[in-house]
């Protein structure tokens, strides 16, 4: 499990990921997470939707899209955007020709150190996956049931838009225990290096 400080690099994006605050050290309150995504990246994830918690992005380099509903929309540097809860969104891709680096923050009513655990593994694997080769140019897993098995275990705090929750829960669940079956797992610990010593060696 990620610790603030950690980077992650995603060699099949070339995306890179940095933890900034994680359950860990905020009593299960705050996660913050910085990426940076270089020029002509897919979008990433698919629209979902958080029923407990709203998110705070923060653009600090470069010029993105996002959307929220149905509702395509531009941020640039400086731009502090908020992701309510209960509205599908989906999270801001790189519309410019140099890097985009941005903070995504969630930070909770009460704490709930699982359910923060939980999002930042989902990441983490996303990366893991990534340095094994197994997802492709969206840097989602190739294999639609390991995509399932990680999804299902950010539940109940996060789903994915289109499909009822009452349909989506039971469902997920189903085919997320087939994949655990089949061997798929809900996290996978990637290869990451301290952002402080890396930065240090330049």
């Amino acid at each position: 499990m990620a610790r603030a400080g950690q980077a992650f690099d995603n060699p099949v994006t070339g995306e890179r990921m940095l933890f900034n605050a994680t359950a860990h050290e905020t009593n299960g309150t705050v996660l913050a997470i910085e990426f940076f995504v270089p020029p002509n990246a897919d979008k990433g994830l698919a629209a979902h939707f958080h029923p407990y918690f709203s998110e705070r992005v923060e653009i600090i380099m470069g010029v993105a899209h996002y959307k929220v509903g149905q509702d395509e929309l531009a941020a640039k540097a400086g731009d502090v955007v908020i992701l309510p809860r209960h509205i599908t969104h989906i999270h801001p891709w790189n519309m410019g020709n140099s890097v985009l680096h941005w903070r995504k923050t969630t930070q909770l009513d009460k704490p709930d150190a699982q359910l923060l655990v939980a999002s930042a593994e989902f990441f983490e694997s996303l990366y893991a996956l990534a340095q094994q080769g197994k997802v492709g140019a969206n840097g989602l897993p190739k294999n639609p049931l390991q995509t399932i098995v990680l999804l299902q275990a950010l539940q109940p705090s996060t789903y994915v838009a289109g499909m009822p929750i009452w349909l989506q829960r039971p469902l997920f669940r189903v085919l997320a225990t087939l994949g655990q079956a089949l061997g798929y797992k809900a996290y996978y610990p990637a290869v990451s290096t301290s952002f402080e010593q890396e930065q240090s060696l330049h």
